[in-house]
């Protein structure tokens, strides 16, 4: 059985080893929570450069007819993508990134519709040359992880039908008021700390949580605001995706973020003894033995990829090497 950790399981670990039970002089909202973000963000940063493969994922994007300037998805890890690619024939090609210095040895008035090169600019990225709506593109990136929050309530009883879930406790975080942010929640899988859903409260009744069928806003956050349980999709209800189900043991929060970490071992270790350094130097005690434990953490984030299938492949830089459907392209590695 997978251990299950929530953002308030990591939150009582850190007062643990802190020993610390003051709650002025340590608050959960504006000590521990900011420390375990900002740790959070750090080990995504080791993870993006040493084992990537958590965070990737993929969005399919309609290419729309000369245009050449496309958004970088909003939700991406550091505002960068790791590869484009373009479908011709129902086969995805990649596309060759180049510097945008050498923008004016690629851009020509010729007319074509296949684009050969993109180059990031800023929060966009453009395609060179301007494709047509026939061809779309694929643009993997690493996905930002969702800010660490609290939990509001663990889901004991699903009622699809009925549009509304019996949970064990519910959280004082929430609320009915649907001019609040705190009106509207994400359902978070207990297992991977995914969001499988977002929605807006419509009432709350002892540990019942019922959602609008129709919300006062479709998107909060950039999240896309479900109305119907039993049709939800992994992208949301707006995207297309496989079908997601919500069940028993999957948490409610509120819709900031999410309470259990992406990450499980040793990144839930390393987000705790991050926190503990940070709070002890702010108390003013010495912080050198949590500074070491620190490092060795760190550096079994950074060895994580270690005993996994390694992705690494030779490139055909040379044109004898390449196949026939790559030179029709007309596209080098």
């Amino acid at each position: 059985m997978t251990q299950i950790i929530t953002v308030d399981d990591l939150i009582s670990d850190v007062r643990s080893l802190l020993d610390e039970d003051n709650r002025e002089s340590v608050r959960d909202d504006t000590d521990i929570l900011p420390a375990l973000n900002r740790a959070q963000n750090y080990a995504a940063n080791i993870l993006s450069r040493h084992y990537e493969s958590p965070m990737l994922t993929k969005q399919d994007v309609n290419t729309i007819n000369s245009q050449m300037e496309y958004k970088i998805p909003e939700d991406a890890f550091e505002h960068r993508i790791e590869k484009v690619e373009v479908r011709l024939n129902n086969i995805y090609y990649p596309m060759k990134r180049i510097d945008y210095r050498d923008i004016s040895l690629f851009e020509n008035k010729s007319s074509t519709s296949i684009p050969y090169y993109y180059v990031v600019i800023g929060n966009r990225y453009r395609i060179i040359p301007a494709s047509n709506s026939a061809y779309p593109l694929r643009v993997w990136y690493l996905k930002d992880p969702m800010p660490l929050v609290k939990e509001q309530g663990r889901i004991n009883i699903v009622n699809t039908a009925n549009n509304y879930v019996i949970v064990d406790e519910v959280g004082s975080d929430l609320t009915t008021e649907s001019d609040q942010l705190n009106s509207y929640v994400n359902i978070i899988d207990a297992q991977t700390g995914r969001r499988k859903a977002s929605f807006q409260i419509k009432n709350i009744s002892g540990n019942r949580v019922s959602f609008k069928t129709s919300p006062t806003r479709s998107t909060v956050l950039n999240l896309s605001i479900d109305t119907d349980m039993s049709s939800l999709l992994e992208n949301g209800s707006n995207n297309e995706g496989p079908d997601v189900s919500i069940e028993a043991d999957d948490y409610l929060c509120i819709i900031r973020g999410a309470c259990i970490p992406f990450f499980k071992k040793p990144f839930s270790n390393f987000l705790i003894q991050y926190a503990v350094a940070e709070i002890r130097r702010k108390l003013g005690g010495p912080a050198d033995l949590e500074q070491r434990i620190l490092k060795d953490l760190e550096e079994q984030v950074e060895r994580s990829w270690v005993g996994r299938e390694q992705s690494l492949r030779v490139k055909k830089s040379n044109d004898a090497w390449d196949l026939p459907v790559r030179r029709y392209y007309g596209i080098r590695s």
